[in-house]
């Protein structure tokens, strides 16, 4: 009896039997995220994770009549347990059941509503029956990968500038291994979605390429597994395991390298796993940081030159109307209507982050269950003077425009055009570079957006602007400190 290959049949029978896509594709992230094993006279559905037991929790029942009819023994009882409670139940007493819903009772009934029926536990072999197989257990790096299966390509909002970067890892999903998109290196800051894209990746390959397996882990956790590695008895033969349960994958994620600066042992012992995805032919490296590859601080300068053999992009912050997309659908996830002027209100006033978006929308949530009363746009003010922090937006782009024109002499339709003499290019990199210092609700999209440039021309003219302040050439320091006191006073 192959239990494995029972398991796979009940999933695709189970996902045959409905028409919800996303159900379907939960099912098939299932199959990956849980497995199956006979433990006395139980049938017990393995969890990798937490989110994943109560997962279970709804669609357990379907799975357990389905695994039944295909044993042909509808004998045994239901328990729901964490991989990691029939690690510690194999070296202690007998595992006990996780209490997400379902509970065996003394009669080997179900809670909930599902009752099995109550019979002898189906015998371990009868006859020439072979001997039951149980699923081997994974490497514990296996059981604990942290993939939110809700974070989907279908519901990462794109910014327009960021549709190149969501098409190459949308072709990744599609064909991980290929040497046109290997190593991916995606990197911009804290809150952009980064972490959603890479899972993203992760679910699109679980739910269609099943042969394919995928590992992620942030480099913190890494770092953490590696000493427990270190600290066990025989910590050589520990090492080794713990770097085979990386290598032995055919797509290895990890998000937030830039953490590795911390440890250089484990630091060492990635550099090693990398190099093996890098070498073996069809395996898939992708990484995540807050800082492009030629920032990573104590990284060997060949690897970082590695990095960038690959595809390396930056994802940008979002535009105002990006924003508004975003918050209309953590609207709908969180279970929330807002009204218009107070959607307009968190896009406007919240500019960098969807953490800060989400965090926004959850604390006028809670405000809203709370009350009992619907938010207005007065509220929103009161309630995210802490997120939008006003008393920092003390001009308008308008009125740094106006005086930069006059310190430098140029006039306002020059800096807003494409003209290159030099007058107005510093005149223009000096507003963009004050708008981005005292205005801190405006994205580098807006402000390309007030001078006509796109996002990267906004970057690398306020990069510029502060080299000059740095080196004082032209005296930009003094300008520069002139311009922001005129401005504060007014």
């Amino acid at each position: 009896m192959d239990l494995v290959q029972i398991w796979h049949d009940a999933i695709q029978s189970c996902k045959q039997s409905i028409n919800d896509p996303q159900k379907q594709a939960i099912y098939g992230l299932i199959e990956f995220q849980s497995s199956i094993q006979i433990i006395g006279s139980d049938l017990c559905f393995i969890c990798n994770n937490d989110f994943m037991m109560k997962l279970m929790s709804e669609y357990s029942p379907s799975l357990y009549m389905e695994i039944s009819r295909l044993l042909g023994n509808n004998s045994l009882g239901l328990k729901l347990l964490l991989a990691s409670e029939l690690q510690n139940s194999q070296n202690a007493a007998p595992a006990q059941p996780a209490n997400f819903g379902y509970q065996s009772e003394p009669n080997n009934q179900i809670n909930n509503g599902f009752n099995p029926a109550p019979v002898q536990a189906m015998p371990q072999q009868q006859g020439n029956m072979p001997p039951v197989q149980q699923p081997a257990p994974a490497h514990s790096m296996v059981r604990a990968d942290n993939i939110n299966p809700e974070k989907t390509f279908e519901n990462y909002v794109t910014d327009p500038e960021n549709s190149l970067v969501y098409a190459i890892a949308q072709k990744i999903a599609q064909n991980p291994g290929s040497e046109s998109y290997n190593p991916f290196y995606v990197y911009g800051g804290s809150g952009l979605g980064k972490t959603h894209l890479l899972w993203a990746i992760a679910n699109r390959i679980r739910a269609t390429k099943p042969e394919i397996s995928v590992v992620y882990i942030r480099a913190e956790e890494f770092i953490r597994k590696f000493v427990e590695s270190m600290s066990k008895t025989g910590h050589v033969d520990e090492q080794v395991k713990f770097q085979d349960s990386f290598t032995q994958h055919d797509v290895f994620i990890m998000d937030d390298i830039q953490s590795l600066t911390k440890g250089e042992k484990s630091r060492d012992t990635f550099f090693e796993i990398i190099a093996n995805y890098l070498d073996k032919p069809g395996s898939q490296l992708i990484l995540a940081s807050d800082v492009a590859p030629g920032n990573l601080k104590n990284f060997h300068p060949r690897l970082v030159s590695r990095f960038g053999s690959g595809v390396c992009r930056e994802i940008y912050p979002p535009s105002a109307e990006t924003r508004a997309a975003i918050t209309l659908r953590k609207c709908k996830e969180l279970d929330i209507q807002l009204e218009h002027d107070v959607v307009d209100y968190i896009a406007n006033n919240i500019r960098s982050s969807v953490r800060e978006i989400e965090g926004a929308i959850k604390t006028l949530k809670q405000h809203i269950e709370i009350t009992g009363k619907q938010i207005t746009c007065d509220d929103a003010v009161k309630l995210l003077s802490n997120l939008v922090n006003i008393d920092r937006q003390v001009t308008s782009i308008d009125a740094i425009k106006d005086r930069v024109a006059k310190e430098y002499g140029v006039t306002v339709t020059s800096m807003e055009s494409a003209e290159r003499k030099k007058a107005t290019s510093l005149a223009r990199s000096m507003a963009m570079t004050l708008a981005n210092d005292l205005i801190p609700n405006l994205s580098l999209n807006d402000i390309g957006r007030a001078f006509n440039k796109d996002h990267s021309s906004v970057h690398e003219a306020i990069k510029r602007t502060r080299e000059r302040i740095s080196d004082d050439r032209e005296e930009q320091s003094a300008i520069y400190q002139r311009l922001i006191l005129s401005l504060k006073k007014e």
